[in-house]
């Protein structure tokens, strides 16, 4: 995939062709989402909206428009700190940061299934209820 300057739109700071090839491993995957359920307690049913939703539907990527970013139609830009984060997951490694990202991103599909495509206006509103954690690239 080529990088462009919208990968900002979705917030993924730590993009590049690494995570590209960890994405596309796992959208390949068909053991992670009952692995995580496992590891979690979250249902299967969602754990595979939230894969879904982070790794395969596409959306109005509008996050920064305000910014002059051009808003465009596409699936999230790859991220290493999610990909890390979808590993330990897998793994049962996973953080308490790790849950709380996993809250974040059902209300964000949520609201993004039932108000429209927008990503700003459904981060925004996951934000008030499950605020995204913050993590550094080495997490």
């Amino acid at each position: 995939m080529a990088h462009r300057d919208s990968f900002r739109q979705t917030g993924a700071e730590f993009s590049g062709k690494a995570a590209d090839a960890v994405y596309e491993a796992i959208r390949n995957r068909r053991d992670d989402v009952d692995k995580i359920a496992r590891k979690t307690g979250f249902k299967p049913k969602n754990i595979q909206k939230i894969k879904d939703h982070l790794f395969y539907n596409v959306y109005l990527l509008d996050r920064y428009a305000e910014f002059g970013i051009a808003p465009e139609m596409s699936r999230f830009h790859s991220d290493t700190v999610i990909a890390k984060v979808w590993q330990r997951l897998t793994d049962g490694t996973h953080l308490l940061a790790d849950l709380q990202l996993l809250r974040h991103e059902t209300a964000e599909a949520w609201y993004m299934r039932h108000h429209g495509p927008s990503y700003h206006a459904g981060h925004e509103a996951a934000q008030r209820r499950f605020p995204a954690p913050t993590y550094q690239e080495d997490e």
